[in-house]
This record gives C-alpha cells, structure tokens and sequence, in this order.
C-alpha cells in the first residue's frame, strides 16, 4: 500500500514538532520509507528557521521546504530557491504601500523584522472577530493592494499576495516534482494550514489542533485521535490502509 502514497507534506510546529518521543518514531517510520515517499515541510518559518530546527531535533531531512505560509519554496539540502513561485505570486504585490496602509490601523502589532519578508507581511492580533478580519481584508482591497489575510492560532495576521499560501505552495511543488494529488498526504493543526486541505489532497489534523482546523470536515479529511507526530503516522496509516 505504501508505495501508492508518493508525497507528504506537512506543517512542522504543532504537528510534528511537540513531543519529542512521537518525533523520534515518525523519523524512525520515514528512514524506513524514504525510498518511496518524499517529505516536504511547510511551515510558517522561512527556510533558515527551520534547517535550525532539522538540525537540533530529530526532524528528518526533507525533499523541500515551503516557507513564509507558502511564500517561499526551497530546495533541501541545497536551499536552492524555486524562483519559478515568486515570479507566479509577484503580480500586483506592493508591500510598501500595505504596511503604509495598515500602520493606520489600531490593535496591529507588527511581529519581529525575522519574520517579515518580501512577500510576507505580519502582525499580532489576539483574538480577532470574523468582523474585525473582514473589515481589514475589505480596506485592503479598496485600496485596490493584492494580498490576501491568513489567520491563525488567535494571534498571527499574515498578509501575502493574492493566491499564495501553503495550500497552492505545496500543488505548485507537487506539479513540478510530478506527484499526482491523490497521492499526497498533507497534515496540519493550524488556521495557516487550512489551504492544503483545499486542493484535493488526502488531510491529517492533529489531535492538538486549533479550533479552525478541527471544524474541517470532508471525505478527504481524517481527525486523528492523537497529538503532533504521533497523530500524523495515525493519520498516514489511515489513508495508506484505504488506497
């Protein structure tokens, strides 16, 4: 069965990263299985960030890395960047005048310089309202700036341009590495993961995750009754005993 899923790509913090003994054993299962399946990670840190983190736990070696919510896509180990995806989600972008624009916006923290890029703009927000989010997304796009609000863990407010998250990250590495969609397992336990449960791969939502995530529903979607690693090689079992 195993041989039939060719492509996991997964977010890291929360998902497989939180218990160190479920990370050991997923690491264990991968070096079992990397002849036939490739790992990609897709995280909300840039690629630096998490090659740090590969390298001081037991996170197994990935085939790529989407960074930045899925502004960025490197090579690993070489971290070569895909250049191909910036110049796909570069149309119509303006940074400069986003942060203009939402400098006048009260409650709006803006996160550490470390986690700002060209094609990433980011705030704190604690416990923001679907009212609130709207009305931000709506002046944005009045003023006619191409950027598109990802939310997530009650606090990180994310703008990046139009089109471009994990979600259409991950089908754009998928496409290039020549993997068929329904061969792809994705997981996740956070708001900035909804997107790779929205392009017809098979889903795993940790046991841990947030509440914007656990509400997905779907024949494509598995809930695992476990937390982090442990919950992804659940979710990976699941769907593999099913193809």
């Amino acid at each position: 069965m195993m041989q039939k899923v060719s492509l996991l790509v997964t977010d890291v913090d929360g998902t497989l990263v939180g218990d160190e003994r479920a990370l050991a054993r997923f690491a264990e299962w991968y070096c079992a299985h990397r002849q036939t399946l490739r790992l990609v990670y897709a995280s909300g840190r840039f690629f630096a960030s998490v090659h740090e983190t590969i390298q001081t736990t037991a996170l197994p070696e990935p085939a790529a890395i989407v960074g930045g919510v899925g502004t960025d896509i490197h090579h690993y180990p070489s971290g070569e960047l895909v250049e191909e995806w910036h110049e796909k989600i570069d149309k119509n972008w303006d940074a400069k005048r986003l942060r203009q624009l939402l400098s006048r916006w009260p409650g709006l923290e803006p996160q550490p310089e470390e986690l700002q890029s060209r094609f990433k703009v980011s705030y704190y927000l604690k416990d923001a309202t679907p009212e609130q989010l709207v009305a931000i997304q709506d002046e944005v796009r009045d003023a006619s700036i191409h950027a598109d609000i990802i939310y997530s863990s009650k606090r990180d407010l994310d703008f990046v341009p139009t089109g471009a998250n994990k979600g259409t990250a991950a089908a754009f590495l998928v496409s290039m590495l020549g993997a068929l969609p329904e061969n792809v397992i994705v997981s996740g336990d956070s708001g900035n993961d909804r997107a790779l449960f929205e392009q017809g791969f098979l889903g795993v939502v940790v046991a841990n995750a947030h509440p914007e995530l656990k509400k997905l529903k779907g024949q494509g979607i598995y809930h695992a009754r476990q937390p982090f690693a442990a919950g992804v090689l659940e979710g990976i079992e699941y769907w593999t005993s099913r193809l």
